[in-house]
Parts: C-alpha cells; sequence; structure tokens
C-alpha cells in the first residue's frame, strides 16, 4: 500500500453532503460507546455539583465545636442551622440550650447567643434518656424541639429531645 501525495488529497474534491446527512443516510446514529460516554460525562458533573452544593452550603459536624455537636449550630443529622438555633427554612423546630423555664415556655440559646421563645403545649412530648416532662430538663441541657414555627419566631413544641452530654 502506498502513501497517497498529501497534495493529491487536497486536491480531490469534498463530497456535497453534511457528514449528519452521509450519517442518517447510512442508517447510523452515535454509537452506544458515544452514548455511555455522555451519560458518565453527566454523570461526573452532576457528582461535582453536588460536592460543591454540600461544601457551599452545608455544616459538618467534624467542623464543629466539641461543645456545639449537636446542640445550636449544627444539627445532630448534620444539617445547616439558621441563626438562633432556628431550623433552617421555616420548617418548625429549633435546636440550642435551655437557658431558663418560665411556666409553659422553654427558652433556649442558640449557637450564637441568640434566643428562642418555645411556647409547650399539653401535647408537647419530651424525650430524655427515657421518656420525661418538661421539670426533667435544666438550664445547660442541650435539647432538640420540634414543632411549628410561629411569625413571631417563636415554637410551639410537639416533642422536646435532650440531647444526650458530649
Amino acid at each position: 500500500m502506498t502513501t497517497p501525495d498529501p497534495e493529491q488529497v487536497l486536491a480531490t474534491p469534498v463530497d456535497e453532503k453534511d457528514l449528519g446527512e452521509q450519517l442518517a443516510e447510512a442508517g447510523k446514529g452515535p454509537s452506544k460507546l458515544t452514548i455511555g460516554l455522555a451519560a458518565a460525562a453527566l454523570t461526573a458533573v452532576a457528582f461535582a455539583g453536588g460536592l460543591w452544593a454540600a461544601t457551599a452550603f452545608g455544616s459538618d459536624l467534624a467542623n464543629a465545636a466539641p461543645g456545639q455537636r449537636g446542640a445550636g449550630g449544627v444539627r445532630p443529622s448534620g444539617a445547616p442551622q439558621a441563626p438562633g438555633g432556628a431550623a433552617p427554612g421555616g420548617r418548625g423546630g429549633a435546636v440550642g440550650t435551655v437557658d431558663r423555664i418560665e411556666g409553659d415556655t422553654l427558652y433556649l440559646k442558640g449557637a450564637n447567643g441568640t434566643e428562642v421563645k418555645v411556647k409547650l403545649g399539653t401535647d408537647t412530648t419530651v424525650h430524655l434518656t427515657q421518656p420525661g416532662k418538661v421539670s426533667d430538663l435544666a438550664p445547660g441541657d442541650a435539647v432538640t424541639v420540634t414543632g411549628e414555627r410561629a411569625a413571631d419566631g417563636s415554637v410551639t413544641a410537639r416533642q422536646v429531645t435532650e440531647q444526650p452530654p458530649r
């Protein structure tokens, strides 16, 4: 087999048809390998985007101060905490340290020192190491409150859970 002269190759006219038309006439589309590589590239981009989002918007328990893990600032789930120990996105609930209890109101201190007022009702449950009552809580206890957030920022508690000491 002889190698063609480069000038001859360049002088040869190119087919007038578009490459897309030629492939359509031949009945060929993109190969399975091409489709597989495109899917792998898309998966890699989505994974990298997820890592970026977790880094940019998430919290990490490893980065929390030892006294703050699970109590204000970082919830035990590792989800980010809104200012004052309030759950993000207005979902209701709060995390913090019990500051004081006045009647049916529990006051928490969030990670940044902001006070969160928690309204306790007759249907509010309190979970300690074993089921307990509001009177089982004391200032300094780390708790998680689940409930409904009101417009004034207070929370009507459905459940108060004491976090284990760290």
